[in-house]
């Protein structure tokens, strides 16, 4: 019985210990001196202004931590980022100390919003200097209904995330080599987001699992909604070299080709579905430099295209008779396939509809096959096949200068050989376009045309403009 009292006086006095240094605490580390170092720990380690303006609470069960409400952050007063609520763990022993370590971290509605001015200049200031040694690290991190919007005045580009829930453990950095995080950084995550737009690219409900360490990181299988259709994708990008690599590898099935070509306000005419490949790698930082070294192939593969608006054959005959349109307002705008969304800005593509005559045509089949070199796609496989007529695509596309390089247009016959022919050099917003090249009549049917080419062609062969995959129309075969 005396052992039994006295087993429970000594857990009474701990239980009693325990709520005095609880007491002590609270009032050693009230919210207001934990608000104060909170708030100058982050505007330090940001190098900007970090303020919590909301309620702050300390609780002790669980685990050590703190909830906050509120916060903001600002950089020459211009607001970067705010948080709805954010639960922290903290580090008993530095707090007392007078410095706070955090263990985990739950942020709840963050929103990131970042301006490049047009002297490229950004709202948001990294800190300068020699770095601290001290090193991160959290063995959680949970971000919930956040959101980050970065607008580029000086581009006219942006990107825009919507909705993104992470889910991160075991996140550690630094030292930082050379002032260079990623070499450092070290983490596992999921990331869900609802929406991704950027430039003319758009995604839906992406979901991702990243892996990262010693300076490479990976997106395994992601799974997302891109341009209306269902696609899956990989990421590489490795950090230590002494420039970075980078690798993409995206396929899309059955996409909508007006959200393709949603930047461009003729996309509403056009309705139709294709499949989108691509495999490009780049080096180097900024994007400017990497652009520069892009590499790799890109694909677009799609049938039974609505265009409303224009009857593409009509159109063809008709600029032999008013000259109002060229080879390459068609073929550039429908051809260019992955790329297409980089020239529906050009001056004369946004004319067509506005200007044409009108009606409705179908293209029963669109290849556009390119290979990209140093930042140079040059067309493999390009060409359509209207109901009537194939319209197909040589040269190459600039996307350094943002140029057209030998690019030349034609209309070829069951055969493949040039009937109409243009050429186009120059910038894409002001394009240098030759005078169609008549090398054949095109007002006989086509059968006629047929016929008359296997007489002439028997004696004299054609020069091969086109040898690719899209078959002439009403799948007539080449012989």
């Amino acid at each position: 019985m005396a052992n039994r009292k006295k087993k429970l006086i000594v857990i009474a006095g701990g239980a009693i210990l325990v709520v005095v240094i609880l007491v002590v605490l609270a009032l050693l580390l009230g919210p207001k001196i934990l608000r104060s170092r909170i708030e100058a720990t982050a505007s330090k380690a940001l190098g900007m202004d970090v303020h919590v303006r909301g309620a702050v609470n300390v609780s002790f069960f669980p685990a050590f931590g703190a909830s906050l409400a509120d916060i903001s952050v600002t950089s020459g007063g211009a607001d970067v980022a705010t948080v709805a609520s954010m639960k922290i763990g903290l580090k008993l022993l530095p707090l007392i100390m007078g410095r706070v370590r955090i263990s985990r971290i739950e942020a709840v509605k963050p929103a990131v919003s970042i301006l490049r001015q047009k002297d490229g200049t950004l709202t948001i200031v990294m800190p300068k200097g020699k770095r601290s040694g001290d090193r991160l690290d959290l063995k959680s991190l949970a971000i919930s209904q956040g959101s980050f919007l970065y607008t580029d005045l000086k581009s006219g580009g942006g990107i825009v995330l919507e909705g993104f829930d992470i889910t991160a453990g075991d996140l550690s950095a630094g030292p930082m080599a050379g002032g260079e995080l990623w070499k450092t950084l070290s983490f596992t995550s999921d990331v869900r987001c609802r929406s991704i737009k950027a430039g003319g690219l758009t995604m839906t409900d992406l979901v991702m699992s990243v892996a990262g360490g010693n300076g490479v990181f990976d997106v395994g299988e992601a799974r997302m909604n891109a341009f209306g259709g269902p696609g899956h994708g990989t990421f590489h990008a490795d950090f230590t070299g002494a420039e970075p690599q980078f690798k993409i590898i995206l396929a899309v099935k059955q996409l909508k080709i007006e959200q393709l070509l949603q930047e461009s306000p003729n996309a509403e005419h056009m309705e139709g579905l294709a499949d989108l490949t691509a495999e490009l790698s780049a080096r180097g930082k900024p994007f400017a430099v990497a652009k520069r070294s892009l590499s790799g192939k890109a694909s677009l593969d799609g049938e039974n295209i609505v265009v409303n608006g224009i009857d593409i054959d009509d159109l063809i005959m008709s600029l032999l008779r008013s000259r109002r349109f060229s080879l390459v307002d068609v073929g550039a705008f429908f051809l260019a396939g992955p790329l297409g969304p980089a020239l529906t800005r050009g001056y004369r593509f946004a004319d067509l509809f506005k200007d044409s005559l009108g009606g409705h045509g179908v293209i029963a089949k669109l290849v556009s096959v390119w290979k990209v070199e140093n930042g140079v796609a040059e067309a493999v496989d390009v060409a359509m096949a209207t109901q009537k007529r194939r319209i197909a695509m040589k040269g190459g596309l600039n996307f350094n200068d943002n140029r057209f390089e030998d690019v030349v247009v034609a209309v070829v016959d069951p055969h493949g050989c040039a009937m109409l022919t243009q050429e186009v050099r120059g910038p894409f917003d002001r394009p240098a376009i030759g005078n169609i090249n008549v090398l054949k009549s095109l007002t006989s049917p086509v059968k006629n045309l047929i016929k008359s080419a296997v007489k002439l062609f028997s004696n004299k062969p054609c020069v091969e403009f086109y040898s690719g995959s899209v078959p002439p129309p009403e799948g007539k075969k080449r012989p």
